[in-house]
C-alpha cells in the first residue's frame, strides 16, 4: 500500500512538472505560430496555426534589415561583455573570499547594493560618463560600463567560500602565487558555476535593448534586439517580421544552453547543496 502511494506521488509530480513545462512553452509556440501567418490571420485566436504557412515574415526579417550584421554585433557584444563580467567577477570574488582586510564586508555590502538599484536609475549618470569619455556610438561605450556585475561577483564569491581554504593554503605552500592559486584552485573547482553564469549573463547581454538603444546611433553598429523597432510605426506593427526576428535571435541562446545544459544543471544542484 505504501509503495502504491509512493508511485502515485511520483507520477503526480512528473505530471505536474510536464504540465508546467508545456505551459512555459506556450509563448514560444505562439511566437513561432504568428511568424508563419499572414497579416490578416495574426489575431485569429488559434495557438497552433493550421492554415497556410506564410514565410514572408522571415523574408522581410532577412531582407529589410541587415540581419546578419546586427546578429554579429549582438554576438560581439554578448561574448565580450560576458567574458569581461566573468573575468572581473572571478578577480573580485577571489579577493572577497580569500583575503581578509579591513572594510571587506562593508565593501561587499556596496556590491550587493548595486543589485538592488534598477538599471533605469543609473542610465542617465552612466550616459553622461560615457559621453565625457567620448565613447558614444561605440562598442566600448556599450560594453565597458557594465563589465562589473554585482550578480556575478556575489554568486562567485559564494561559490568560492564553499571551497576549503586548506586547498589554497596547500597551493601557497607549494609555491603558488595569488594569481596561480586563484586559477588552479578556485576557478577550476568552480567550473560548473562559471558555465551557469556564462549562459545567464550571455543571455542578458545578447538581448539587452535599452542601453544599446541609448548609446548607439549608427545603424551598422546596432545589435539585433533593436531590429524590433524597425517593424513598427505609430499606427501599426509588422507582427510576422517581428516574431520572425524574435525566433531567429533565440537560436544562438538555445544552442548555447543545449551545449552547456549538463554544466548548468550541476551548477544549480551544487548551489542547492551548499
Amino acid at each position: 500500500m505504501v509503495r502504491y502511494w509512493r508511485q502515485a506521488e511520483e507520477t503526480g509530480k512528473h505530471l505536474l512538472l510536464a504540465a508546467l513545462a508545456l505551459l512555459s512553452l506556450v509563448p514560444i509556440i505562439w511566437m513561432l505560430s504568428i511568424s508563419l501567418r499572414s497579416e490578416e490571420y495574426v489575431f485569429s485566436g488559434h495557438l497552433v496555426w493550421t492554415g497556410p504557412i506564410d514565410w514572408d515574415g522571415y523574408v522581410r526579417a532577412l531582407v529589410d534589415i541587415p540581419f546578419f550584421r546586427w546578429f554579429g554585433n549582438s554576438l560581439r557584444i554578448g561574448v565580450l561583455q560576458t567574458a569581461g563580467q566573468l573575468f572581473v567577477g572571478v578577480c573580485a570574488a577571489f579577493a572577497f573570499a580569500y583575503y581578509r582586510f579591513p572594510g571587506r564586508d562593508a565593501l561587499f555590502l556596496f556590491v550587493l547594493m548595486t543589485m538592488m538599484i534598477p538599471l533605469q536609475v543609473t542610465l542617465v549618470p552612466t550616459y553622461l560618463i560615457v559621453n565625457q569619455m567620448d565613447a558614444l556610438n561605440t562598442f566600448t561605450g556599450v560594453i565597458v560600463p557594465h563589465l562589473a556585475s554585482g550578480y556575478v561577483i556575489f554568486l562567485l564569491r559564494q561559490s568560492f567560500l564553499g571551497i576549503p581554504r586548506e586547498l589554497a593554503e596547500a597551493a601557497t605552500i607549494d609555491g603558488c602565487g595569488p594569481i596561480r592559486t586563484m586559477w588552479t584552485v578556485y576557478v577550476r573547482l568552480s567550473g560548473t558555476m562559471l558555465w551557469t553564469l556564462g549562459v545567464i549573463t550571455f543571455l542578458a547581454n545578447f538581448n539587452e535593448f535599452n542601453w544599446p538603444l541609448l548609446v548607439l546611433t549608427d545603424p551598422g553598429k546596432m545589435p539585433l534586439p533593436l531590429a524590433f523597432q524597425y517593424f513598427r510605426s505609430e499606427t501599426q506593427m509588422d507582427w510576422g517580421a517581428t516574431m520572425a526576428v524574435a525566433g531567429l535571435s533565440m537560436l544562438p541562446v538555445l544552442l548555447l544552453y543545449l551545449f552547456a545544459q549538463r554544466h548548468i544543471i550541476d551548477g544549480f544542484a551544487q548551489s542547492g547543496l551548499k
